[in-house]
């Protein structure tokens, strides 16, 4: 009994573990070739400045520090989350968890997969 208490504790602890972090803050690193620590599960915040498909079709959220600024988080949902897409707007205050993989030299940006939206504008989702 004793290890499964053990069990959900170690669970819920990995649970709070995930750090959280601004959009620009990531990106800076990243373009400082600080990234790697962050290559982890992590929460991403910042403004949206492009929702829709990705280069490859799939559901994203771009985020910056600012709503004018040029995306710098790409933030990759599943397919199968393609209508969450309609809880995000341009320009929303967003808060997104998924895996970040690293730097795209070529699109000039973070690429964090498999994301989920915790937040929208302050409210939870």
């Amino acid at each position: 009994m004793g290890f499964i208490t053990t069990a959900s504790f170690a669970q819920q602890s990995k649970k709070m573990e995930i750090k959280k972090i601004e959009a620009k803050v990531l990106y800076d690193a990243f373009k400082q070739g600080k990234g790697d620590q962050f290559k982890k599960k992590m929460q991403i915040s910042g403004n949206a400045t492009y929702v829709g498909p990705d280069v490859y079709t799939l559901p994203s959220v771009e985020l910056s520090e600012t709503k004018d600024v040029k995306g710098r988080v790409l933030c990759v949902l599943p397919f199968s989350d393609y209508l969450k897409l309609r809880k995000v707007s341009k320009k929303d205050n967003v808060v997104m968890e998924g895996n970040v993989l690293g730097f795209s030299e070529e699109y000039d940006i973070v690429v964090v997969k498999q994301c989920k939206i915790i937040e929208v504008n302050g409210k939870k989702e």
